[in-house]
């Protein structure tokens, strides 16, 4: 199809009404972001979108504008028509919906491909969110269940079907039927027309997190008008809060539905099967066969395109929890293990909420999102957190709550309701609940695995060179299964380095039944260059990976760091984890005796600044490095790398006094690498009863391989032995 532009420009005023939408934008927490935008088309357009708040007309047409410099025109409630709010929302391309010739007006502009147009299928907001009935799309509206409105389907073929007729007439030059056209849709020949055939573009708007509540909106109104109505009060308390809160509005649009394409097989049939019938009566015999058809097919990629995140995960799950209730660790690795699953239907767009840091929920740490979407639940009654339980009020969260009290009352079922759609991801949540505990222990741990060595290829295969890539024999996460009873140990390797440089030290462990899991750093054991981008985040969710892990398997875990992995141990130890007992730091990398280190971040700020101006000449991305073993360890130390290294230093300073549990610290007393009051250092500031620093006469840094080994091995046995 030829990408031909058709459409009209933005006007002055609606130009003007954008810089009001900016300066809104400017004072609003919200964050608006856009998926799909590959999906625009130059064709004349139909958006049909899904309608929860009154500002979604104004945003979603600057958003339209933005993304292709295009104006298109909507529909709104006529109520909203008056003063000057009626004034800006007609600067801005809306229209109310009882504008006297108002079909007329849509099929004409689409005809001719001068505006787009945004239509709400669903007629009203749907509070409730509550569109699926009988596992089909039904909307539960105020006073009745209905299906969606077959409106925006008869505009669209209305536009298609009577193009063409006004092409046939003007062929076979039919005065009257061309002059009712002119008068009609403001038409004044065949190169009015647009060249480019009609599509239908789904659209979803998501909103994250969806708290609401008093905001400075719905304070500064009540301070101004006294009693408000009631559904004006409930739209600022839910509108309000989700403008000036740190919320995210996520746009996504969905794949375009081709009108000609669409009809092409029922035009066929009536073409062959009664060809006897008018133009006009064959017109209106399609249109009732394929309205619903249409109806439904553009609205169930509507809400299939949700921006899946942690509140739709736990709501919906929440629902599902049988009556005795379930422990809240179990609880968590069923959200866990659906995240994993949802995030593997790839065609799924899936919110940060549910993206980032999950393995926080199973590693015995806290997860904002989650705690979020828990305390919701927890404030309208429908969760009762006790004693490590979870017992769910299900009459609350099944019975709906008044229409326009739905989203203040009981959000947390606005939530599930939402998530209704998503058949496969209900589906998901639905066999995980019902999983015995003992059995999610294993799945929770396999998965972890599996995502540890997935993210491990990823890297891999995003950085591979033949010759420099490291083997993924040395590069990959290792897990050596333990004994029944024994302890679990994480061993975290060093910067620059790779699991290969502990696999010695995991041997010697997992022969006397100890079950042992290597972690790799992210940007490690692949290339050196995947440290150009690495953040220290994702090296403490590395860790938290090997913890996840060994914490399923085992009652009692430690964990080993060597050099930089030893200051990552530390961190993670500051974290109070109940089923952690010890921590090992080995030659510690708290500070580090070469001067290049202490240059890194005026280097990445030089680096940047040479980006900033597209200049290559200057930049320094990494220095050359002789590593000891460079089967293990990288050849390169990228100044972006060596960066996160110093910030890991500084946020482990500032956890030392949080650590409270039995500590070794084993360190070389000639140390080329890390400076001997490293130690000195971690052993004073810790808060451990226990502990215990330990010096080895050695002259090199790697003492967890070869030379040195036997002794440091030593000392870690003792240590384990004693716990």
């Amino acid at each position: 199809m030829p990408e031909e532009e058709t459409l009209a420009k933005a006007n002055r005023s609606f130009r003007f009404a954008g810089l009001i939408v900016s300066a809104i934008k400017k004072l609003s927490r919200s964050a608006v972001s856009v998926e799909g935008t590959e999906k625009l088309r130059a064709n004349p357009t139909l958006f049909v979108v899904n309608h929860f708040t009154r500002f979604e007309t104004g945003l979603l047409l600057h958003i339209l504008y933005k993304h292709n410099g295009q104006m298109a025109h909507s529909l709104a409630d006529s109520n909203l028509f008056k003063g000057k709010l009626g004034r800006y929302l007609e600067s801005v391309g809306a229209h109310p919906v009882d504008l006297p010739g108002r079909d007329a007006k849509i099929i004409s502009e689409l005809m001719k491909g001068s505006h787009n147009w945004v239509i709400f299928p669903e007629g009203s907001m749907i509070k409730n969110k509550k569109v699926m009935h009988d596992g089909r799309l039904q909307l539960q509206l105020e006073n009745r269940i209905s299906a969606p409105h077959t409106g925006a389907s008869i505009l669209a073929l209305k536009s298609y079907f009577l193009k063409e007729q006004y092409r046939r007439a003007i062929a076979s030059n039919n005065v009257q039927q061309i002059n009712q056209f002119h008068e009609t849709y403001s038409l004044h020949g065949p190169a009015d027309l647009a060249t480019l055939d009609l599509c239908i573009v789904p659209v979803n708007i998501t909103y994250y997190p969806l708290r609401p509540g008093k905001n400075l909106l719905s304070t500064g109104v009540q301070l101004l008008v006294k009693d408000l109505e009631p559904k004006l009060e409930e739209e600022l308390l839910v509108e309000g809060k989700l403008l000036l809160q740190e919320s995210d509005i996520s746009i996504s649009f969905g794949n375009p539905i081709d009108v000609r394409s669409f009809t092409k097989p029922y035009r066929r049939f009536f073409s062959v099967v009664l060809p006897f019938l008018s133009a006009s009566r064959k017109m209106d015999w399609m249109m009732k066969l394929m309205r619903h058809r249409l109806t439904s097919k553009f609205m169930q990629r509507v809400y299939t395109r949700l921006s899946i995140n942690m509140d739709h995960i736990v709501a919906t799950a929440l629902r599902y929890i049988p009556m005795p209730g379930i422990a809240e660790k179990n609880f968590k690795e069923i959200v866990y293990l659906a995240c994993l699953s949802i995030k593997k239907q790839n065609h799924r767009h899936v919110h940060w909420s549910i993206r980032d840091s999950i393995i926080n929920m199973v590693s015995d740490a806290d997860y904002a999102p989650y705690e979020s979407i828990m305390k919701l639940a927890s404030d309208e009654s429908i969760l009762l957190r006790q004693d490590g339980m979870l017992l769910v009020n299900h009459e609350r969260i099944q019975t709906p709550s008044p229409f326009h009290r739905m989203r203040l009352d009981n959000t947390t079922s606005v939530l599930a309701n939402e998530f209704e759609v998503m058949k496969q991801g209900v589906k998901i949540i639905k066999t995980l609940v019902k999983v015995p505990p003992k059995r999610l222990v294993s799945k929770v741990a396999s998965a972890v695995i599996e995502r540890d060595i997935s993210i491990f290829e990823q890297e891999r295969m995003r950085s591979y060179i033949e010759g420099e890539t490291k083997s993924r024999e040395v590069g990959k996460p290792q897990h050596f299964a333990g004994k029944n009873g024994k302890k679990g140990i994480v061993l975290v390797h060093g910067f620059l380095a790779s699991p290969g440089e502990l696999m010695q030290l995991a041997n010697h462990l997992h022969q006397q039944g100890y079950g042992v899991y290597i972690v790799r750093l992210a940007g490690h054991g692949t290339h050196a260059s995947e440290l150009q981008t690495v953040k220290l985040q994702c090296w403490l969710e590395s860790v938290k990976r090997g913890y996840a892990v060994l914490s399923h398997y085992h009652d009692k875990v430690i964990l080993a760091g060597f050099s930089a992995g030893a200051l990552l141990a530390l961190m993670e130890a500051s974290l109070d984890l109940p089923k952690l007992i010890g921590v090992i730091a080995i030659n510690p990398a708290l500070r580090l005796c070469q001067k290049t280190s202490k240059l890194s971040p005026m280097l990445e700020r030089w680096n940047r600044l040479l980006e900033g101006v597209s200049l290559e000449a200057g930049k320094l991305p990494y220095v050359e490095n002789q590593p000891q073993y460079p089967e293990t360890n990288y050849d390169k130390i990228y100044v972006a790398g060596l960066s996160q290294l110093l910030a890991l230093q500084g946020q482990c300073r500032e956890r030392l006094a949080q650590v409270n549990i039995p500590l070794l610290i084993i360190q070389s007393e000639q140390d080329p690498v890390v400076e001997r009051s490293s130690a000195n250092d971690i052993f004073t500031n810790v808060a451990s009863i226990y502990k215990s620093l330990e010096l080895l006469p050695f002259q090199h840094h790697v003492i967890v391989r070869d030379e040195g080994s036997k002794e440091t091995f030593q000392l870690i046995d003792q240590f384990v032995a004693s716990l």
